[in-house]
Order: C-alpha cells, then sequence, then structure tokens
C-alpha cells in the first residue's frame, strides 16, 4: 500500500499542485486543512494516517510526536524549524526536513521595506487616499542610497540582500560569528562586531534563525547602542526581539522607524501596541509568499520525500541523528 503524504501547508495550491503531482506513482498525497484554533489532539487527528506530513507554522511538541506513531518525515515548507521539537522528533525517529530555498523572495521583501519605511510610502498612500495630496511635509523622508545597512547574520538571505543592494551605493556591515570571509569581500562586504554593527547601521535588517541563544537578542541594551534615528528591519522571526523595548525606543524617535514581517505573537493581537505606531510598517509573515518560490519550496520537499521513500538520504535534514533509525524504521526492518 503506498504511504500517505498529507499536506497541512497554506502554500497557494495553483503553484504547488504540479510539484505535488510527481509524488503519484509512489504515495498518496492529500492536502487537508486543520480546525482552529489549533490544538494539540486536532493536529494529532488530522495527521495520524501520515508517513510523511508537510507542514508550515503549526508547533510540533513531544506529545503530538508520540500521538503519531506513523509519522516517519515530516517536512517544513520553509527554512525556519524553531517551532518543531528536533530532540523529541529523534526520539520518535522521525526524520524533519527544510526548504532553504526563499531566500531570494525573502530578499526581495526586505529591500521593499527598506524603501517603503525610509520614503514613507504607506503614509502617503494612506493620506493621499483621504484627499490629503497636499500635505507632503508629513511624508518627507530620508535618502535610501547611500546609507549604511548592517545585517545582522550573514547567511543565504543576508547575502542575496547584499547583491541586491550595488545599485544602492550602500555601506555594507554585517556581524555573524560564521561568516565567510571570502564571500564578504566578494559582495563587498565589511565583516564588524556587534556592538560596531549596533553603533553605525542607518538600516539594521535582521536575518538569524531563532534559538536559545538569539531569543530577545534585540533588547533595552541593545537598542540603546543603535545609531540615533535608525531603521530596523526583521524578516526572521519575531521573538528575536524585545518587542516592549522596540516600542520604547519607537516612541522616544531613538528610531526612526520599524519594518516587520514577522512578531512573537502571530497573528497579533488586536491590541498590539506596534499597530497603532506610523512608524512602523507591518507584513504578516510574507517574505516567502511568491508563486515563485511557493513552486520551489515545494520542489524542493517533493525532492526530498522521493528520495527518502526510495531509502536515500533527503538533501536537506535538520535532525541528522536520527537518519539510520529511520531508514530502518521506513524499510520495516527495525523491530519496534
Amino acid at each position: 500500500m503506498k504511504p500517505t503524504v498529507l499536506v497541512t501547508s497554506y502554500y497557494d495550491p495553483a503553484a504547488t499542485s504540479a510539484q505535488l503531482a510527481r509524488l503519484a506513482p509512489v504515495a498518496l498525497p492529500e492536502r487537508i486543512s486543520i480546525p482552529l484554533p489549533l490544538v494539540a489532539d486536532k493536529l494529532i487527528d488530522a495527521l495520524k494516517n501520515a508517513t510523511v506530513a508537510v507542514i508550515s507554522g503549526e508547533s510540533f511538541s513531544r506529545q503530538i510526536f508520540a500521538g503519531l506513531p506513523k509519522l516517519q518525515l515530516l517536512c517544513c515548507d520553509g527554512v525556519g524549524v524553531d517551532h518543531v521539537d528536533l530532540q523529541a522528533a529523534t526520539e520518535h525517529g522521525v526524520v524533519v526536513t527544510n526548504a532553504p530555498v526563499v531566500h531570494e523572495a525573502n530578499a526581495d521583501l526586505v529591500m521593499g521595506l527598506v524603501i517603503a519605511l525610509m520614503r514613507k510610502l504607506l503614509v502617503a498612500d494612506r493620506a493621499t487616499r483621504k484627499g490629503d495630496w497636499n500635505q507632503r511635509t508629513k511624508f518627507v523622508g530620508h535618502d535610501v542610497h547611500g546609507s549604511t545597512l548592517g545585517l545582522l547574520g550573514f547567511g543565504r538571505v543576508a547575502r542575496c540582500v547584499a547583491k541586491r543592494s550595488a545599485g544602492f551605493n550602500f555601506r555594507l556591515l554585517a556581524y555573524s560569528p560564521k561568516a565567510d570571509c571570502a564571500v564578504a569581500r566578494e559582495l563587498g562586504v565589511t565583516i564588524v562586531s556587534f556592538d560596531e554593527l549596533l553603533a553605525e547601521s542607518d538600516i539594521f535588517s535582521i536575518h538569524i534563525p531563532l534559538n536559545e541563544q538569539t531569543r530577545g537578542i534585540m533588547g533595552y541594551e541593545q537598542f540603546s547602542r543603535m545609531k540615533p534615528g535608525a531603521y530596523l528591519i526583521n524578516t526572521s522571526r519575531g521573538a528575536v526581539i524585545d518587542e516592549q523595548a522596540l516600542l520604547a525606543v519607537l516612541r522616544s524617535g531613538r528610531l526612526a522607524g520599524a519594518a516587520l514581517d514577522v512578531l512573537s505573537d502571530e497573528p497579533p493581537p488586536p491590541d498590539c501596541e506596534l499597530m497603532s505606531l506610523d512608524n512602523v510598517l507591518l507584513t504578516p509573515h510574507i517574505g516567502s509568499d511568491t508563486s515563485e518560490s511557493f513552486a520551489r519550496v515545494f520542489e524542493c520537499i517533493v525532492n526530498d520525500i522521493l528520495l527518502f521513500l526510495s531509502g536515500n538520504t533527503p538533501l536537506h535534514v535538520v535532525n541528522a541523528d536520527v537518519l539510520e533509525s529511520a531508514k530502518r524504521r521506513y524499510r520495516g526492518l527495525d523491530a519496534n
């Protein structure tokens, strides 16, 4: 009997169905919706027959892995896996993969957010719709070109942002303990300390994963060391920022503005204070949301599923310790 592949990912079927169809000869792919509010019991019930699950941001805890004994492969439809308990996955013999192919779309969004924020495009758009055409003093922004762009992190997205920056005559800085200095030189990026990045960036763009080391890395102390009048861009994970500290520096004027594609609580509650500030631009976690990016992600995911179901190693495994036991389990060689 063919294994079942259940897809909870919200990614547009029009952009992804052709990739899922490639599974038909060896598996039974099916899109499903999880009833909201999302709770563990509902998720377990929805995925109880899955050999493979393709998910978006659903949290996979130890309880959920324990409740899904048939699950062998969990595919995340993006880069981040902070919503998955990887240790629990490994202990239950579940291989977890990601799809690190959204960097081009994310970098495009970063550049759009920079321009929109610094040139007050949303403020001007809202005013124009209200008939305030002649209130142009409200729309005065700052030059984007010639600014110092600081990149916190120097992975795929940050490098793509650096490439796109060439036409803006930016001074490019980056901080990353694992930065590839040769790539940085090639892209015209100077690797600096964290303190230097904070102090010298006109635009401070965050490109780091969420983990125990990065959670809340941008707090009161870090914001106090930033260049007065700087702009903050975050398309990584909301929880890397202490949002109360961010509110304080935005209200005081120490930071000129922030563009956030991610928040600590998603979706934000109706009383989210960031939504009340004119110098904040918010988007609903759309860094990867283009039709082309959706297709690339599902191509990546389907390739890994096909490898796994043929007894081979997927290319994008994030909990490598599980591989041997998972292979034996899928092949039916594991007595447990």
